[in-house]
């Protein structure tokens, strides 16, 4: 079955008898390429009738027995495929072990599997062999998301191979998935120097970069792949994010729009820029926005978008206009009970406030935004150990959100106990420390040449003064 013209011939032939509803006679190594091919074409339900007549005609066939197994774990009939592969002569070669590997794995027969892995790791098999081994079996460990066990077995094919794309990128994966971001951006860098012009690696790469928080260098990476296809959309959008996230909101803002202009309907796109124009202020460049979306995509959402553009403009009579004329289609909504609830904020109704901040958790149980608003209430109804509580919550799912462990560090002063106090303050960087300062303080002293010491000393008096409270906005 070497000869490229034999094999076609055997599938031309293969389909004219289908066509024509007759039987076939084939040796069992044909009958095996024909599934085959048929399964790489991801015709499984064919690939499936070629091994069971092949079977037919040649039960005892190693070959197609295998193939049998494969369609079982396929199939996820884990338990079967074990039992039927128990039934095949071992020959030697690696894929019957495998196989049974594979199914052990799925039925979380840990310990038989590893007996498996280690009495064949042990046998003395040609190096060729021993790579294939340990890569499969690091494919096998990935795709059960034991990634230590992947990363072993990776990083051991990888001493025989290390320029195995394959390996690198499941290796750059697997350290991912860990939260070791800086090795996955090592492998994923390696990957790169085989094959400089991957665009699916300048990607990966700049999206590493992005969760590392090194936005920089993930906008140097989406530039290299945009060399590589300069109107790939995808990759301006993950560009103007990491823009974004390196405070760079102007040019983001102008990437959007170019991605506007080359995808008219991701609607994404849209509020991408809604959030852009938001930080840069731009009001009536978010109506402009907000009309472009209602002219592409209808009406739903508007009224609420267009209210809270004007509520960040601290004009709320005009927000409480639009937000009575929201259809009940939209009322039992995320973004309802935040409108909602914001304009009871500031109008001191922090009772109302408070339940339709409760509702909008029922949608949404560990929304940042939610549990922080909810916290500002709490304070406004000096509930100030459920205060803590939210801001202890909301630190626990995003540690850098922004301002939370200053208010909880105010809060926690508020409260009286001291230790607790001090130990929020133990989390604060010297930068962190002057910005308090500058927030309790109203911006009335220049901070920037104290020392550590001196900063604490400052808050201090601060505490004592108890001027904490009455300087804060939230």
């Amino acid at each position: 079955m070497d000869d490229e013209l034999n094999m076609d011939a055997l599938i031309k032939k293969y389909e004219q008898m289908r066509a024509l509803g007759k039987t076939m006679y084939l040796d069992a190594d044909e009958f095996a390429f024909l599934a085959q091919y048929y399964g790489e074409l991801g015709d499984y339900k064919e690939a499936g009738l070629i091994i069971e007549e092949g079977l037919k005609m040649h039960p005892g066939s190693s070959e197609l027995m295998l193939q049998y197994a494969k369609k079982l774990i396929y199939l996820e009939q884990y338990e079967e495929a074990y039992h039927y592969l128990s039934r095949i002569a071992n020959e030697g070669d690696l894929e019957l072990p495998l196989l049974k590997i594979e199914s052990l794995l799925h039925l979380e027969r840990y310990d038989e599997a590893a007996k498996i892995i280690d009495d064949i790791a042990s046998e003395n098999i040609p190096q060729p062999d021993l790579y294939t081994f340990f890569t499969e079996i690091g494919y096998m460990y990935n795709d059960m998301n034991q990634y230590d066990r992947a990363i072993f077995f990776l990083e051991e094919s990888l001493k025989i191979d290390p320029f195995d794309s394959d390996v690198l990128s499941d290796l750059a994966y697997a350290c991912e998935m860990k939260g070791d971001f800086e090795k996955a951006i090592a492998y994923n860098n390696k990957l790169l120097d085989n094959d400089p012009y991957s665009l699916e690696g300048w990607i990966n790469l700049g999206k590493l970069y992005s969760i590392n928080e090194e936005y920089g260098k993930a906008v140097d990476a989406f530039d290299f792949a945009l060399t590589i296809n300069e109107k790939d959309v995808s990759v301006l959008k993950l560009k103007a994010l990491s823009l974004y996230m390196n405070d760079n909101v102007g040019e983001a803002i102008r990437i959007f729009e170019e991605c506007l202009r080359g995808s008219p309907n991701d609607e994404s796109l849209y509020d991408s820029l809604l959030e852009g124009y938001e930080v840069m202020q731009q009001y009536d460049e978010m109506m402009k926005i907000i009309d472009r979306k209602e002219k592409k995509f209808g009406s739903k959402g508007i009224l609420l978008k267009r209210a809270h553009v004007y509520i960040i403009q601290q004009n709320y009579a005009k927000a409480r206009e639009i937000f009575e004329q929201i259809p009940d289609s939209e009322k039992n909504t995320w973004g309802y009970y935040i409108l909602e609830g914001d304009l009871a904020f500031y109008s001191e109704d922090f009772v109302a406030a408070e339940t339709a901040y409760m509702k909008a958790s029922m949608k949404s149980p560990d929304n940042e935004n939610v549990i922080d608003r909810l916290a500002n209430v709490s304070v406004a109804r000096e509930k100030y150990e459920q205060a803590e509580e939210y801001l202890e919550q909301l630190l626990a799912i995003d540690p850098d959100y922004p301002a939370a462990k200053s208010k909880l560090a105010i809060v926690r002063f508020e409260i009286g106990a001291k230790e607790p106090f001090d130990e929020i303050i133990t989390r604060f960087s010297d930068d962190e420390l002057r910005l308090l300062l500058n927030l309790i303080t109203n911006n009335s002293a220049d901070f920037s040449q104290y020392d550590r010491e001196k900063l604490l000393a400052q808050l201090h008096e601060a505490r004592e003064n108890r001027i904490l409270f009455k300087n804060i906005k939230y």
